[in-house]
């Protein structure tokens, strides 16, 4: 899998969000509306469906005539008849992710049907990937998995809508927030100290309709937050 650098990614996340709003005829906002953007831009409704491996979130595969479906567990979807409200921003991202590997891993899969073609080679009717839980965060993920998370994270908190939202909490220039102090208070005080997040990273998640933890990461990436503690200045 070839290496593809982050700004590469933004600048395509970009170009499907001003796709999107071209189509859609009205201004992007929080939260990005991602089943709206599946169905104008690619014209794909996901399903839901039982996988057999239960770790399995998402599901997109392709046929040889470029036909994406597109298939979600029903343990993280919110809607009748399962209902999983709380999963909302698993639903969310994990979408977010299978439009990653559309958009970066398609043409390659294109590719090699038309290989398959050239040399009669015995192609299958369709190739998949997916999104798997974080049930095992040691194992190393594919290059292709590391991709579509970073794409997900960037087309569902783009910066411009993040920054828009920051200056309403905190004003025009203000700099980065630290929330040190605070985490190590909620980890002296969780039974989950891995699983803390500051506030400001929970009230943007809610308004981006996404987890606290993927906005904490993408807040870090922006400098917005400083997880680390102060330092007083030195004296020489």
């Amino acid at each position: 899998m070839a290496y593809i650098a982050d700004n590469i990614i933004e600048e395509d996340t970009l170009s499907l969000l001003a796709e999107f709003t071209e189509k859609y005829g009205q201004p992007l906002t929080a939260p990005v509306p991602i089943e709206d953007l599946l169905e104008f831009v690619y014209g794909i409704c996901p399903e839901t469906a039982e996988f057999p491996d239960d770790d399995i979130l998402a599901h997109s595969s392709v046929d040889k005539n470029g036909k994406i479906t597109m298939r979600v567990n029903p343990c993280i979807y919110p809607y009748p008849p399962y209902n999983n409200h709380k999963q909302a921003g698993r639903f969310h991202f994990s979408l977010a992710h299978e439009v990653g590997h559309i958009r970066l891993h398609l043409p390659e899969i294109l590719a090699a049907y038309k290989m398959d073609d050239l040399f009669d080679g015995d192609a299958p009717k369709e190739y998949s990937v997916y999104r798997k839980s974080e049930e095992h965060p040691k194992k190393r993920k594919e290059q292709k998995e590391i991709q579509a998370d970073i794409y997900a994270k960037l087309l569902l908190m783009p910066q411009s809508l993040i920054l828009q939202k920051w200056e309403k909490m905190f004003g025009p220039d203000s700099g980065p927030q630290n929330v040190f102090k605070e985490m190590e208070e909620l980890r002296q005080n969780s039974l989950y100290p891995d699983s803390v997040r500051p506030k400001v990273a929970k009230d943007l998640a809610a308004i981006f309709e996404v987890s606290a933890e993927a906005m904490q990461y993408r807040l870090e990436k922006l400098h917005l937050i400083e997880t680390q503690e102060q330092l007083q200045g030195s004296l020489f």
